[in-house]
């Protein structure tokens, strides 16, 4: 199977239209504040769908490639999970512009309604992970050793950036989100450890990648966008280096599915014949 084809193709168009309108915005040719916001959020939505469209594409490759009810599973999980993330991205559209909703402290605290779509969806990508590294021979103690090191590494986290004064509901999410979110992270080192065997190399690169570039894109929203500022965030600087990071870690996520398909087709092809 080819790896590099139309779908890593489509994935990459889909990063490379979203980081232009981040470096266009960052040095300043356009501004989310400003009368293109809408302009803007079109284009924004137009990639969502574009990534979704993708993702579902993905998923008819796997239907074609295997017949295994365990890939098709995968490849809905993925579905579900980007359309939960999907949700999250239009609540922080902000379309109401409605700032300081549970307190004086965080402006952009909307940002926190976003993890009720945002956490289900990443689980779910975090649940696919470490279902993959378990059926390739990762043991479980393994998985739990390196979660709790991301736990330990989650609330570190929250504890830097945390302000005081923040609200009860705020900080509980955002500090929940943080450890999760760490998760995941940790979950492309494992994926990648997992996999170090495997023929196909690149697209576990690849899907790992995904993964902890997803922890660095919520890392720039809780450090920067959150809590950055004193409360009031880099915005919208945060939130174009965001983007750029969380639509390339979703263009690779997409793929998850893709993985244990290749995984299981090159271990039936290298398997030894009889009398071998």
């Amino acid at each position: 199977m080819n790896l590099i084809d139309k779908y890593f193709v489509t994935s990459l168009i889909i990063w490379v239209v979203a980081t232009i309108e981040s470096l266009g915005g960052l040095a300043g040719y356009w501004s989310i504040t400003g009368n293109e916001r809408f302009s803007i959020l079109f284009v924004e939505s137009a990639i969502l769908v574009a990534l979704f469209a993708n993702c579902f594409a993905i998923k008819n490759w796997v239907y074609r490639h295997s017949s295994e009810t365990t890939h098709r599973v995968i490849a809905w999980i993925a579905i579900i999970a980007l359309a939960l993330c999907i949700c999250g991205d239009v609540v922080n559209f902000n379309l109401p512009l409605t700032y300081y909703r549970y307190g004086g402290i965080v402006k952009h605290d909307y940002l926190a309604d976003s993890v009720t779509y945002f956490a289900p969806g990443y689980a779910l990508f975090l649940t696919i992970a470490c279902w993959l590294a378990i059926s390739n021979g990762t043991k479980p103690k393994v998985i739990y050793s390196w979660g709790v090191i991301a736990i330990l590494l989650g609330v570190a986290s929250f504890i830097s950036m945390h302000l005081s004064g923040t609200g009860k509901h705020v900080s509980l999410v955002t500090g929940g989100y943080a450890v999760l979110i760490t998760l995941v992270g940790a979950s492309g080192l494992v994926l990648l450890a997992a996999f170090h065997n495997s023929v196909f190399k690149r697209g576990v690169w690849l899907v790992s990648i995904g993964l902890v570039l997803a922890a660095a894109a919520d890392g720039v929203i809780g450090q920067f966008w959150i809590y950055g500022n004193g409360g009031e965030g880099f915005f919208p600087a945060a939130k174009y280096v965001n983007w750029s990071l969380y639509i390339g870690s979703q263009c690779l996520l997409i793929h998850i599915a893709r993985l244990a398909v290749w995984h299981k087709t090159a271990a039936i092809t290298t398997m030894p014949k009889k009398g071998h």
